[in-house]
């Protein structure tokens, strides 16, 4: 940003950032980087100057010491150790005063999983050794542990002994001292030794971590700490002291600099090598400073040698420090490879809270048969093995406990392995649709290998990132990452009562090292899907004595706290009393442990557990249930408690993810009913064995065991207890609409951003702000408002509140919460819900039209939100279309916003999206939601994308070897049928994309197909000049071919009550057909002069349009064959495609001349201009189900939706109806507000010209009125 030239200020203030200057970061990298020698370093040549000073500094403490230790036997101790460390360390020299310095690995520069070896100076007898024996190199982590604190007690005493040993320097030496002072001593350049000791402690800390390191590192610091006083004494006589000193501190000073650095297991032999080395120095220089035979060591030249010994104990820091700085270059290209993959998946969807709960572990020592069957399975290498095995049973069986078990087994022995648990307590966050990323994710974060293929999917394809389509998540994912490894993989599902979209022949696909477990009840659709496919175990099947073994162990955990009250036979009676449900076992101990009823004893409530009910299954868990609640209401003042804890847990099952109480309770505050007279952690408290976070007002509610949703949701099973879920929706839409306008709710600038202009990525402290300002009650509003609304009756209170929301600011600054939340896509889900819930009710039309007006607003503008949000008021809001209902309400109110003077356009554009495709569209469908359309390419495949963010939702469907020239979705929206020129139809299956069956018969291209609407029967019409009715179901024709056409048969359609069949071909005709008999209706229907090239039904079966190459279309009449009305005229080239919208009241046309033409389909008259953009002929055209958007196909390999209400003035035209005779005059007010309108009718109406509402009473007592 220059700064000279700062961004201007608007509602955000300018936030000041700072930045790191890059140079300074480089330059430091540089002189860390560089090695340039010290001073302090040896000598190119490994050589330097002797100084006389360390020589002189000597003789006073020889010439004090020497006779008495001439004459004194070597002190047993250090002889011992001397011998100790020569049998397992070194090999010593025969020569006495040898010192031999470290002997290291031939191939020292490069790094090494091994240790050095380090071989210590062999000193006199009369030394204490520098090293010791019990240091081996490759000892285990325990042994080093194990002697650890004797041998630091051992070193410190010795370096203690040395310290008390020293005596004053004699005159002698003095005087020969001062004879080289002028003498120039590197010892100068160590000032103090604690400043010496800082790197060793920053190092030591580090070593703290790495077991291998610790022991060396601990017994060093050890040593120079204590002996600090001696060994700085020393340095400062000799200058061979010093220099050695200065280098420890030089490599340490440099290798601590990055403590992250010791984290990299790459550099572990580095650490442990010097470590050890550093131990050799310490022990040598403490040993050095103590000795007792200067004359001796004197005498023999020990001095020189000392030099030598410390060059070389100089040469191996060195090479350390070098390996270190090489092995860091090494890693960098490693890290920032892996870095490079990590970024590449940045932004995959993760299902949090999806995975291994540990907690949730069967006991130790039980379940050991059923545990050892699956352990076996898994571990199963017998060629032919299923991949797949189904642990099944009813609920309160301990499905989940024994999936988490096998999960935590596996990975605790190194398995590569991921858990991904399914909740319908979670439904909002949409967990099955993030499934195998959160798979993926699991397994590249365990794994390199997987990691690296995971990352160049991702990168060849980012959109896997977010796509919600499960097949492509599997196949590209999954299936082909898999393909690069092998080493073994267990994929765990625990689908709960769920059920999985992923088909056993999709598990099949993966390779023999894959294993999948999957846990769910009992259901019939997983058995059809699996049961040739997968090893089944059931737990039902599993014997009542081994279960009731474990749940007997079971029970005697869950009371150990009441084992002086009951004993093994009570536990066993209670185990025999459960039926195999551990839930039972659980809930039956939470209850005889319970006191919430005054007076009652666990011996008491033991009693009635145990005789309760005889009932099995369900209904023991039923009874259990029952039990609890009533115990937690009392009889007496129930009949009052019911209805509360009714409203409490239907709030609770209905929300759309699980709130903590104080979020429930504010949500509660705002409840049509009024605010609640009781605390609601007065009613969820007692319920502590049934759900959780009833003790925390931070932990969401959450049931249990969904066992317990089943019986409350169930009116035969819960009785009094029955909560009505869906009723509590619409106290929750209410309680979300008036959340987010409370005065706690939402607000302009409701995260006090200072600056503007920042993208949100770049304000620091964002997501802390979002959190603070947004509380959870408010989030979840924002979130899940619309599927309240969508999930109630959409009656006159609640839709004022709708239509509040959509007439005030609170509409923008909703916008700018999900936008700060990161869920602005969740907003088009919202207003799509609540668009459904409006459409029929005449009454709304104009929230509907708000609702159209939003959604194009948040379409166009969501990129420029989601980056930064206060452009939605910088940049979305001023270049909203001038005529859109968001800018003439909204943007007023925002004045210090740019203004375009020039180029505003008026109105949205037609054409919202443009999908590209790999080639020429020859056709398209939509499916019955919406949520998809499909094309079918020249290049013989289909395509299959997301409507509201073009995204490719799978890989192409392919199976044909020729163009496919028509596609069709079934009613139900789970099957496809595509007719190609190869002469097959396919039939795929939308879920997994995968074919089902191929209809073969044709004997030329096929050139359309339909499905009728109950999905029984498809219809084919071919350039064999045939048509073909094929049963859906056996893939087989039905009945003989239709003939009839002399032509080819160019397109087909099926009437809505599935009894007639139309066709166009060549021949110039449309034909009608009977479905059931294959014949002929009436005669062939004449009028078109070239050939038919499309034809198409109205939804109510009266009429059909047909499209023509002789550039008209015609509407006919389906019972008599006339034609109605004259030839649509408009098209300058021939027409492709034709279709009526699903209200009947128009018809849309796709024509080779490049445009789409939408038309009255009861004056012929066309609507507006032709829509353009296309740059090639328009192949097919197809219309949402609710009319809202059209779609178009074509040769220049584009598919493009447009706007159909947009087209059609819908988004932006009242209807005002009550005048009751012709009105011949209309006038608007110069505020643009108002309408004024005279009729024959002799009255005068005032119009709200936003609403359509009349402002006023009909203005009566006029004759006439005319225009002037």
């Amino acid at each position: 940003m220059d700064e000279n030239n700062p961004p201007r200020k608007n509602q955000w203030r300018q936030l000041k950032t700072s930045h790191s200057d890059p140079h300074l970061v480089q330059e430091r990298g540089r002189r860390t980087a560089s090695h340039d020698p010290s001073p302090l370093s040896p000598s190119r040549n490994g050589s330097r100057a002797r100084h006389p000073g360390p020589v002189c500094k000597l003789f006073g403490k020889v010439v004090k010491r020497f006779s008495r230790s001439a004459r004194q036997s070597p002190d047993p101790e250090r002889t011992a150790a001397s011998s100790s460390l020569q049998d397992t360390q070194r090999v010593q020299s025969n020569k006495a005063s040898d010192l031999t310095p470290p002997t290291l690995e031939p191939d020292f520069g490069q790094p090494s999983n091994s240790g050095i070896v380090l071989t210590p100076p062999t000193l006199e007898p009369d030394f204490v050794q520098p090293s010791d024996s019990r240091i081996v190199q490759g000892s285990s982590t325990n042994e080093a542990e194990h002697l650890d604190q004797k041998f630091v007690n051992e070193r410190i005493a010795h370096a203690n002994k040395g310290l008390t040993g020293i005596s004053q320097v004699p005159t002698m030496v003095q005087d020969a001292s001062s004879a080289t002072k002028n003498v120039p001593s590197v010892s100068d350049a160590i000032d103090s030794f604690s400043g010496f000791l800082e790197p060793l402690k920053a190092f030591n800390k580090i070593a703290n971590t790495i077991a291998d390191v610790q022991p060396y590192a601990k017994v060093a610091l050890s040593i120079f700490t204590c002996a600090s006083k001696m060994i700085l004494d020393q340095a400062h006589r000799d200058d061979a002291v010093s220099l050695l000193l200065s280098k420890i501190s030089e490599v340490y000073t440099f290798i601590t600099e990055k403590e992250e650095l010791a984290k990299i297991e790459s550099m572990l032999s580095i650490y442990v090598k010097l470590a050890q080395q550093t131990l050799v120095c310490a022990d040598f220089i403490s040993h050095y400073a103590e000795t007792k035979s200067a004359w001796i060591r004197l005498s023999k030249h020990v001095l020189g040698e000392t030099d030598s010994t410390i060059q070389n104990y100089n040469s191996v820091l060195d090479s350390l420090m070098q390996q270190f700085r090489d092995q860091a270059a090494r890693d960098t290209v490693v890290i920032v490879h892996h870095m490079a993959e990590s970024l590449d998946l940045v932004g995959m969807e993760y299902a949090t809270g999806a995975g291994l709960n540990t907690s949730k572990c069967c006991l130790p020592n039980t379940r050991q048969d059923l545990l050892k069957e699956i352990q076996d399975w898994i571990s199963s290498t017998e060629e032919g093995a299923p991949r797949i095995l189904w642990l099944s049973g009813t609920a309160g069986k301990g499905k989940s406990a024994v999936a988490h078990t096998i999960a935590k087994w596996y990975i605790e022995r190194g398995g590569l392995c991921s858990f991904f648990c399914f909740d319908r307590t979670r439904q909002a966050d949409r967990r099955q649709d993030k499934i195998f990323r959160t798979i993926a994710s699991d397994l590249a974060s365990r794994n390199p290998i997987v990691r690296r293929a995971l990352a160049q999917a991702v990168r060849d394809d980012d959109e896997l990132k977010r796509t919600a389509d499960i097949t492509k998540q599997w196949q590209e994912l999954i299936v082909r990452p898999s393909n690069a490894f092998a080493a073994p993989v267990l994929i765990i599902l625990d689908l709960l009562a769920g059920k999985s979209n992923t088909s056993a022949s999709q598990l099949s696909e993966l390779p023999a090292n894959f294993r999948i477990l999957l846990t769910s009840r009992p259901l019939q659709d997983i058995h059809n899907t699996l049961h040739a496919h997968v090893h089944d175990v059931s737990l039902d099947g599993i014997s009542s004595a081994s279960t009731e073994l474990d749940i007997q162990f079971y029970i005697s955990h869950k009371l150990e706290d009441l084992h002086h009250v009951f004993n093994d036979e009570h536990f066993k009676a209670l185990a025999l009393k459960s039926d195999g449900l551990f839930e039972w076992a659980r809930l039956a101990c939470e209850y005889i442990k319970g006191t919430n009823k005054v007076g009652a004893s666990p011996v008491g409530r033991y009693k009635v557990v145990i005789t309760g009910t005889s009932e099995k299954g369900t209904r023991l868990l039923d009874d259990i249930y029952t039990r609890i609640l009533r115990d937690i209401m009392p009889e007496d003042g129930r009949k009052e408690t019911i209805p509360v804890f009714c409203s409490v847990m239907g709030q609770v099952l209905a929300s759309s993810e699980p709130l903590p109480i104080h979020a429930l309770t504010a949500m509660r505050l705002h409840f049509p009913k009024g605010t609640c007279d009781y605390e609601m952690d007065g009613v969820l408290g007692p319920l502590g064995s049934l759900l959780t976070g009833t003790s925390d007002s931070d932990t969401p509610i959450c049931l249990l065991h969904a066992s317990f949703y089943d019986f409350l949701t169930d009116v035969s099973r819960s009785h009094d207890f029955f909560v009505n879920a869906s009723a509590a929706h619409k106290d929750l839409a209410f309680a979300s609409l008036r959340v987010m306008g409370s005065e706690r709710g939402l607000r302009f600038n409701i995260c006090s951003l200072e600056n503007s202009y920042l993208p949100n990525s770049s304000v620091p402290d964002l997501e802390k702000r979002v959190k603070e300002s947004i509380p959870a009650e408010l989030s979840y509003s924002c979130r899940f408002w619309g599927t309240h609304v969508g999930s109630t009756s959409f009656e006159s209170p609640l839709a004022k509140e709708v239509e509040a929301f959509f007439d005030g600011e609170r509409l923008l600054w909703w916008l700018e919460a999900l936008a700060l939340m990161k869920c602005l896509g969740n907003s088009v889900v919202t207003l799509l819900s609540i668009a459904d819930r409006v459409s029929g009710h005449a009454e709304f039309t104009h929230v509907g039209d708000a609702i159209r007006d939003t959604l194009r607003f948040v379409r166009t503008f969501a990129p420029t939100i989601i980056r930064s949000t206060p452009h939605l008021y910088l940049l979305a809001l001023p270049f909203a279309p001038t005529q859109s209902r968001i800018f003439r309400k909204f943007a007023a109110k925002f004045p210090h916003t740019p203004r375009i003077v020039a180029g505003h356009v008026e109105n949205w554009p037609p054409m919202e999206k443009i999908i590209y495709a790999n080639d020429w569209v020859y056709s398209v469908a939509m499916s019955p939601d919406r949520k998809r359309i499909a094309c079918g390419l020249r290049d013989g495949t289909i395509q299959v994308w997301d409507t509201e963010t073009g995204e490719a939702l799978c890989a192409p469907l392919q199976g044909h070897t020729n163009t496919v020239a028509s596609v069709a979705f079934s009613s139900d929206g789970h099957r496809i049928v595509s007719g190609s020129w190869d002469y097959t139809i396919q039939v795929w299956d939308v879920a997994t994309g995968k074919a089902l069956s191929t209809l073969q018969g044709h004997t030329d291209s096929v050139r359309s197909v339909a499905i009728s609407w109950d999905g029984n029967r498809v219809v084919s019409g071919s350039a064999d000049k045939t048509i073909r009715v094929w049963d859906m179901e056996t893939s087989e024709a039905v009945g003989t071919p239709l003939q009839g056409h002399t032509g080819y048969v160019r397109s087909v359609a099926i009437s809505p009550d599935g009894h007639r069949i139309v066709s166009g071909s060549g021949d110039n005709t449309i034909r009608v057909w009977d479905m059931k008999t294959g014949q002929g209706v009436g005669t062939p229907l004449q009028g078109h002069t070239d050939a038919v090239l499309s034809v198409a039904i109205s939804p109510d079966g009266k009429c059909i349009a047909s499209g023509s190459r002789d550039r008209t279309i015609r509407v006919w009449d389906m019972e008599t064959g006339e034609a109605l009305g004259a030839p649509l005229l408009g098209h300058t080239d021939l027409v492709r495609s034709v279709v009526f919208s699903p209200n009947d009241n128009h018809i849309m046309s796709g024509s080779e001349d490049q445009t789409i033409r939408v038309w009255d389909s009861k004056t012929g008259v066309a609507l507006g201009p032709p829509l353009q953009g296309h740059t090639a002929s328009i192949e097919s055209i197809t219309v949402s189900s609710d009319g809202s958007r059209i779609v178009s196909g074509s040769n220049d390999k584009t598919i493009r939706v447009w706007d159909a209400d947009t087209i059609m003035g819908k988004a932006s035209v009242a209807t005002f109806q009550s005048h009751t005779d012709s009105i011949n005059s209309v006038a608007i007010s110069p505020d643009g507000h108002r309408i004024v309108s005279g009729s024959d009718d002799k009255t005068v109406r005032v119009w709200d010209i936003e609403t359509g509402e009349a402002l006023l009473a009909p203005l009566e007592g006029l004759a006439w009125l005319r225009r002037a």
